[in-house]
């Protein structure tokens, strides 16, 4: 009788995406043991609880819940690194010294400066087993859409209240690289609010106003979010509204994109295609399948990532205001 191997998996950062990541584990096929690494005890609290809320300790796998690095086997087959953008370099450089891992999934905004970008690229090496969860590409509602409306040159206005614009730019920046084949060249933020507000995250800021976003076969990007609407709140609170796409087939409107439970798109005609977005718990035991067997997975790789990445921290950078406390090269998204 053959034995199935353990493939050891890490899991840094167990706030609130990384207990999703976690609670997706659960579905994997082969069986895992599992660390999950960080220093706040309140979040490994919360990656506990939600590890047993969705059947966990039933699983064919095992969890370690710690909060530093030190006890990391030599050898990991998968890091999910979910941390903050902000620490996301530290954390890559200190988890490379720490132990030899196979393959990577790290979360957006994978850095907010050009240097914590080389400095993850660096730490990692071989950008092809690292992988960006900008995760839209492998929604399949996006992809039926993509079926419908074909690949473009497109022009795409996401527009919504205060919903997170900074954060969630990569996302929108990543499906339509993927949807029409072509290369992002440039993002303008000339028409963004000079005003920045504070993001839900504390130390964190976000955008609002127009966001522009060129691609190298002529589709264009429109992304629009407003400001809160009471000055000093938190931005980032509400939801995408609607995503229009203009294409040579006619219009497509789809009526929240991003919602987890029901949003349809439809054109004049009547033509009507509903569905959501999965949740993280849904998408990450799929995803960690299939590097595990394949070596591979459907997300984009590091170096597509870094380039998209890359154009917006610069169009965010030649339009930043001043912002107190933080270091003029830097661009505090996460």
């Amino acid at each position: 009788m053959v034995t199935e191997p353990i493939h050891p998996v890490a899991v840094i950062g167990g706030g609130q995406l990384g207990s999703r990541h976690l609670q997706g584990l659960i579905h994997c096929r082969r069986p895992l043991e599992i660390h999950v690494v960080d220093p706040d005890g309140g979040a490994l609290r919360l990656a506990r609880q939600r590890w047993s809320e969705a059947g966990g300790p039933q699983s064919p796998h095992a969890t370690h819940f710690q909060t530093g690095m030190e006890s990391l086997p030599d050898r990991l087959d998968l890091a999910i690194v979910s941390t903050t953008a902000a620490v996301r370099p530290d954390v890559v450089e200190q988890l490379d010294g720490r132990s030899e891992v196979g393959s990577w999934l790290l979360e957006k905004v994978l850095a907010q400066s050009h240097d914590g970008l080389d400095r993850i690229a660096a730490a990692i090496g071989d950008p092809a087993r690292v992988w960006v969860n900008t995760w839209a590409r492998t929604t399949p509602w996006f992809q039926e859409i993509r079926g419908r409306v074909g690949t473009g040159p497109l022009v795409v206005e996401v527009r919504g209240a205060s919903w997170g614009m900074g954060c969630n730019a990569i996302h929108f920046m990543d499906l339509f690289a993927w949807w029409t084949g072509e290369n992002s060249i440039v993002v303008d933020g000339a028409g963004l609010d000079h005003c920045w507000p504070n993001a839900k995250r504390a130390g964190h800021h976000e955008l609002s106003g127009l966001l522009r976003i060129e691609f190298s076969s002529g589709t264009t990007l429109l992304l629009r979010s407003t400001a809160p609407p009471v000055p000093g709140s938190r931005a980032g609170t509400d939801s995408i509204k609607q995503m229009v796409i203009q294409a040579q087939c006619g219009q497509w409107n789809v009526h929240e994109p991003f919602s987890e439970t029901a949003g349809w798109a439809v054109t004049k005609s009547g033509e009507r295609v509903d569905g959501r977005i999965e949740y993280q718990s849904e998408r990450t035991g799929p995803i960690v399948d299939s590097i595990l067997e394949t070596g591979t997975c459907d997300l984009p790789d590091l170096a597509t990532s870094s380039h998209h990445h890359q154009l917006l921290l610069t169009g965010l950078l030649e339009v930043r205001p001043n912002l107190e406390g933080v270091e003029s090269a830097v661009v505090p998204i996460t």
